[in-house]
């Protein structure tokens, strides 16, 4: 089961033309939610000091840096991360090999895709860290990842 977030601009007149980002975070464990709420999200956490993170709670405050005025995002966690796990008979070890991983993200990704009609829309991989990592392998010519990724900008 893997758990995302997504963020849809409304009002669009024909979302194939659109751009959807989908953002992972590293590892090991590590969710997406650094990636939603400190860089790319429509909101952010306002830390109070690069040295010292502070004490809870947070302000939240509207991130002018977000890129969802040009891009729907999707924040993904992959199995292990965040809210996402292995379920019935599965193992989460059965998807913590680099193959493993970008065979079970690029599964997502065509759900994702199919459910939300955007296979003609461009599409980008974020990443940091690990995220990286996840990002070269869902670009290697496999055949568990037949997506069309004209433009990467890995961190």
């Amino acid at each position: 089961s893997i758990f995302s977030t997504a963020y849809i601009a409304d009002g669009t007149t024909d979302p194939r033309n659109r751009p959807v980002a989908f953002v992972f975070n590293g590892g090991p464990g590590s969710a997406s939610l650094w990636l939603h709420m400190g860089v790319f999200g429509p909101q952010r956490l306002v830390l109070p000091d690069v040295q010292d993170d502070g004490a809870a709670p947070y302000d939240v405050v509207e991130n002018v840096y977000s890129i969802l005025d040009v891009a729907d995002l999707v924040f993904v966690d992959p199995v292990g991360t965040g809210w996402s796990r292995s379920l019935g008979e599965h193992e989460g070890n059965e998807f913590w090999g680099v193959n493993e991983d970008a065979e079970s993200l690029a599964a997502f990704m065509r759900m994702w895709l199919s459910e939300h009609q955007r296979w003609n829309s461009p599409k980008f991989l974020l990443g940091e860290s690990y995220g990286t990592l996840r990002i070269g392998a869902l670009l290697q010519p496999v055949p568990y990842t037949p997506l069309t990724l004209p433009t990467i900008y890995p961190s």
